[in-house]
């Protein structure tokens, strides 16, 4: 009789002992994967929507050459567009390019203003291509003693790629090409640059 009682004894407590890991074994499968489903997906692509106003602003680095430079000079240069979107492939607006360098106190400005398209080839990518067709000046001046500007065409030819990095803003890598004809005088310069923009 002592020893039934010794045997069940034992039994009882290895069956309390056992019952925490037998639970954990049967509830885990279940929980586990609305746990994992129920997290979000930190890796998850920004989709490339467009719509409505847009705005693209940046700096970046200009070669420029002309018909009295002996050769091409670098320096700052900048981007601005700005308007509205027609669909997810097309967006149209207005744009400036602007080169500008001082050098032994004379100060070379090459200015575009014109209207622009911007066009995606694919809906899902931020690959873009731009173009713009307006006026253009050539500004040369010499502190207070000499300040001439010539006006003529301007033209923007380029590329570019929005990177999503917000729901409608993108870092964009570029590189625009402008050509002034202003007169007697033409400059054109390339520019690489980065831009933030606004979908």
């Amino acid at each position: 009789m002592q020893s039934i009682r010794s045997i069940s004894c034992a039994l009882l407590v290895a069956t309390l002992a056992a019952t925490p890991a037998i639970a954990q074994s049967i509830s885990s499968p279940a929980l586990t994967p609305a746990f994992a489903a129920a997290q979000p997906r930190s890796n998850a692509s920004r989709p490339q929507t467009r719509g409505g106003f847009w705005f693209s602003g940046g700096l970046g680095v200009g070669s420029l050459g002309c018909d009295d430079c002996s050769r091409r000079e670098t320096a700052l240069s900048a981007d601005l567009s700005l308007g509205g979107t027609l669909n997810d492939r097309l967006l149209i607006g207005a744009g400036t390019s602007a080169w500008s360098k001082e050098e032994d106190g004379l100060t070379l400005t090459v200015v575009s203003l014109e209207a622009r398209v911007r066009f995606y080839p694919r809906v899902k990518s931020g690959f873009f291509l731009t173009g713009g067709l307006g006026v253009g000046s050539i500004k040369a001046a010499f502190g207070r003693e000499f300040d001439e500007t010539e006006t003529g065409g301007g033209v923007t030819l380029g590329a570019g790629w929005d990177i999503r990095v917000g729901k409608n803003v993108s870092l964009t890598p570029y590189w625009t090409g402008t050509a002034v004809n202003a007169g007697d005088r033409d400059a054109n310069f390339g520019q690489l640059g980065l831009a933030v923009t606004i979908h």
